[in-house]
């Protein structure tokens, strides 16, 4: 008897072969998906729900096709209402769901593949803080024509501030290129362009 990581080898072989020869030979990617499928029946291997359902996404179970939308089987959607009806008439709008399916439509042996989407749980919704209500304003004028008149001044402020440091920074290297140049004392382009 094979052990369990040998199974799973051999299973991610099966799927890596079939994916490979989907297009160059779908019967013999059919042949591989299937027998594959097989493998993991006989082994009793217990898969998790979403690895389960991504099988079942991936090869069709009857023949073992490939499923790739568009090309080798058809995907539809369908929505559907559950209703529970024993509960009285105030709970029935909070018990109906709305279902969504997703239809895998295989091209080769026509078999329909059904699988349930799961339902995104649902948000909680934020509470607010309790509002309270902003004091009124007396010189709503007089108040903002200041705080635009602090805007400008900091605005400016800070330009002139960058135009000194820019400056600054231009005079300092002006300034160590003459002191270089000084220091070499040798002749110069513009000594011989008279």
């Amino acid at each position: 008897m094979a052990t369990k990581d040998q199974i799973e080898l051999r299973t991610k072989f099966l799927k890596e072969a079939a994916h490979a020869l989907a297009v160059s030979s779908p019967a013999a990617s059919a042949f591989l998906g299937s027998a594959r499928s097989n493998l993991i029946e006989d082994a009793d291997l217990e898969l998790p729900s979403k690895e389960h359902d991504a099988f079942r996404r991936e090869f069709c179970g009857a023949c073992g096709n490939l499923m790739i939308p568009g090309w080798s089987c058809k995907v539809s959607m369908c929505s559907q209402t559950k209703k529970q009806d024993m509960k009285p008439k105030s709970q029935i709008k909070e018990s109906t769901q709305l279902r969504k399916r997703t239809i895998y439509n295989c091209s080769r042996c026509h078999r329909t593949t059904t699988q349930t989407v799961q339902p995104r749980p649902s948000r909680p919704l934020r509470k607010s803080k309790g509002r309270t209500e902003p004091e009124p304003m007396l010189d709503n004028k007089k108040l903002s024509k200041e705080d635009d008149a602090k805007v400008l001044k900091s605005i400016n402020a800070s330009s002139k501030q960058r135009q000194k440091a820019r400056k600054g920074g231009l005079q300092a290297m002006l300034a160590k290129n003459k002191s270089q140049a000084s220091n070499q004392g040798g002749f110069d382009l513009m000594d011989f362009a008279m």
